[in-house]
Order: structure tokens, then C-alpha cells, then sequence
């Protein structure tokens, strides 16, 4: 909500409604009237100057009136689903930069307790070295070891600094309203993942951008359809003169000018738009041919990365916590050394990172199928609808 209401980018593009909005009202409005006049002076003699005056309207704008303002409201319908698709869009990406920002702060996180840890483990081995009871290759690997986690820590402290900024950036916020605060760690997945057999159609019904190809394509042959009726009728102008002879007498009378379509009879523009118009038609199949494939390959994504994540959690989390216990256990009998706790301890931090890295891709990936799809992931359908994946490209 607040990117919807303040990024400058998606509130330029706002604008666009305004200007589409103007070529609406244009198309209702009247040629204006064309006025002229002209004065021919007597090549000597008593004969007085001649003069003429007329007024005149273009009739074929006035004829066509309707049919320009139901092309212009088409694609002001175009123009309207552009930018709802837009708005879906900057919403869909704010959402993945959220889930990137919430990610990168909690491993971060992960990443300073490894860095503890490793502190704590070269400390220890200084005292050690100090007794004589590791050598120097030894307390090198240990000082190697805090030195690359220390490194690694710096790295994940630019993701946050990124993550957040870009995130800032999206909602259009700057100066003290950059002060904001993030939740510590991201949702689990829902208990129950809803089926996608049946999202193609959905995307198909509900993609706003599909929907703008399609006024595309009745924009298009509506303009085909205008050319190809008048293509026959050439400019016309009515209008009255008035014409004062050399005499002083005046006469006044109607004007008519019609254009004779004898070379032109709009070939060229009938050509032109009937090659435009089966562009459109086969853009508009591409387009919802790569929807379905993208929609397709979204959901094989979300399932795998939710079998991932469920793995972890299920698992390789426990496993790794359980060695913990464990080789503390064998610590407090003297069966295994500090170092080992220590590195027990990392490798189970580093499992809680690559989780919930899996769980960022998740989250980042139901965004993009949320997108893909036009909206928010439906409830689970019935049996009987399972087969509207079936349905051809373009509907």
C-alpha cells in the first residue's frame, strides 16, 4: 500500500489515464471551421475591389464522429488495464524485495553468531598455542577460519544495506521515513498448498496484460473497420460564400468540396492495418502461450521449493540440532574437544541459513505465481474443475 501511494514511477504512470483521458474527449470534439476570405483589386478603370468571404466544415469528421469516439474509448480500456497491470506489478515486485530484505537480515543474523563462534574458537586456540598444546598450522587454520567469517559477515551486512534500500526505494520513502523496521524472521509455508492443474485458465481470465492485448486487438480492427467503410469518401467541406463583384453587387450561396478518391482509395492504410491486426492476434497468442508456460513452471518451483523447505524443517534441522546435543554430551565427558562443539555449533547455523534462504526463494516464488496468475492464489477447486487447464491459448 504505501508503494502504491508513493512511488514516483507507478504515480507517473497514473498519469497516463489523464492523457489518454484528453484523447477521449478529442475524439468527441468537432473540426473546428475553416474561414477564409480574399480581395482581387481592378487593373485600372472605375471597377471596384472584388471581394470574397466564406466559412466551411469538414462533414466527414462529423460523419465519422461515432466511430472515432468508440475507437477512443477502446483504447482508453487498453490504457486503464495497462496500468492495473502496472500497480500488479510494482506490487509484485515490493513483495519480493520484502521477503529478500526480511531474509537478508536474519541471515545476517546466523552469520554474526558463526562469527562468534569463530571468534570464540581462534581465542581458544591462542590460549591453546600459549600452552603448547596446538601448533602454529593449526592455530593458522583457526585464525583463517574467523577471518573469512568476518569477511562473509561483511557481505551479508551489504545485502541487508541493498535489501533495504531497494525496498525503501520501491515505497517511494526518503529522509526520517527511511527509519523503518522489518519482522525478524518470515512466515512458515501454509499448512496445506493449494492445487495448480487449474491455474492456467485463471491467468488467462484474469491477466490484466492479456486483457490489454486483447483491446489491442479490438482497437485494431475496429480502426481497420473504419478505413475499409470510408475508404470510398474523400474529405468533404460544406460552408457558405459571400462574394461582393466588381460592381457592388454581393451573392451569397452555399459551398461544396468533395475530394474524389480516384488514385487513393486508402490501399495502403487497409494493407497496413489488416498486416497490424494479424500481428496482434498472433502477439496475443504468444503472449498467453508463454502465461500458461510461465504459470506452469512457477507452480513446479513453489512445490519443489516447499519440498525443500519441509526437508529442512522435517529433517536436516533437527539432525543438526541433535548433533549439537550430542556432541555436547561427548564434550561434558571429555569424549570431544571445544572445537568440535564449535563446529558442530556453525554447521547447524549454516543449516538454519540455507533454510531460510529455501524459504525466502519460496515465499519470492508464490509472489511471482501471484503475479503470473493476475491476483492471489485461489482456493482449492473442485474435482469437476480440475480439467480448465485444457481450455486452448487464448480464451
Amino acid at each position: 500500500r504505501i508503494a502504491l501511494l508513493n512511488n514516483p514511477n507507478l504515480q507517473a504512470t497514473y498519469e497516463d489515464l489523464g492523457v489518454t483521458q484528453a484523447d477521449v474527449v478529442e475524439a468527441g470534439l468537432l473540426e473546428n471551421p475553416t474561414l477564409f476570405g480574399q480581395a482581387r483589386f481592378p487593373d485600372g478603370g472605375d471597377g471596384s475591389t472584388n471581394l470574397e468571404f466564406g466559412i466551411a466544415q469538414n462533414f466527414l469528421s462529423l460523419l465519422m464522429l461515432p466511430a472515432r469516439k468508440q475507437l477512443a474509448a477502446i483504447q482508453f480500456e487498453q490504457k486503464k488495464l495497462h496500468v492495473a497491470d502496472a500497480v500488479l506489478q510494482m506490487a509484485s515486485e515490493v513483495s519480493r524485495a520484502y521477503y529478500t530484505a526480511v531474509d537478508a537480515n536474519t541471515a545476517r543474523d546466523y552469520q554474526k553468531q558463526k562469527a562468534i563462534a569463530a571468534e570464540n574458537a581462534f581465542e581458544l586456540a591462542l590460549r591453546m598455542k600459549a600452552a603448547g598444546n596446538i601448533s602454529d598450522l593449526e592455530l593458522a587454520h583457526h585464525q583463517a577460519q574467523y577471518e573469512e567469517t568476518r569477511i562473509d559477515l561483511a557481505g551479508y551486512e551489504e545485502a541487508v544495506l541493498k535489501s533495504r534500500e531497494k525496498l525503501t526505494y520501491l515505497m517511494g520513502l526518503w529522509g526520517e521515513r527511511t527509519d523503518w523496521t522489518l519482522i525478524d524472521t518470515l512466515p512458515g509455508t501454509p499448512e496445506q498448498e493449494l492445487p495448480f492443474d487449474h491455474l492456467e485458465s485463471i491467468a488467462i481470465g484474469n491477466r490484466l496484460d492479456l486483457a490489454a492485448a486483447r483491446k489491442e486487438v479490438e482497437a485494431m480492427a475496429q480502426a481497420l473497420g473504419i478505413t475499409v467503410d470510408w475508404r470510398w469518401v474523400g474529405d468533404i467541406e460544406v460552408g457558405i460564400s459571400t462574394e461582393r463583384d466588381t460592381d457592388r453587387s454581393w451573392v451569397t450561396g452555399p459551398s461544396l468540396s468533395i475530394q474524389l478518391p480516384i488514385f487513393n482509395q486508402r490501399q495502403a492504410d487497409i494493407a497496413r492495418l489488416e498486416a497490424k491486426l494479424r500481428q496482434s492476434h498472433k502477439r496475443l497468442t504468444a503472449q498467453a502461450v508463454q502465461i500458461r508456460s510461465e504459470v506452469r513452471a512457477l507452480g513446479y518451483r513453489l512445490a519443489l521449493k516447499r519440498q525443500l523447505v519441509e526437508h529442512y524443517e522435517t529433517t536436516l534441522l533437527p539432525l543438526k540440532k541433535r548433533i549439537v546435543e550430542l556432541t555436547l554430551q561427548n564434550y561434558n565427558f571429555m569424549l570431544m574437544g571445544t572445537f568440535d562443539l564449535l563446529r558442530a555449533k556453525q554447521n547447524e547455523i549454516e543449516a538454519h541459513q540455507q533454510h531460510g534462504a529455501a524459504l525466502r526463494d519460496y515465499w519470492v516464488i508464490r509472489s511471482d505465481l501471484q503475479r503470473a496468475i493476475g491476483g492471489n492464489i485461489p482456493a482449492p477447486v473442485n474435482a469437476q474443475d480440475k480439467h480448465a487447464g485444457a481450455t486452448p491459448p487464448v480464451n
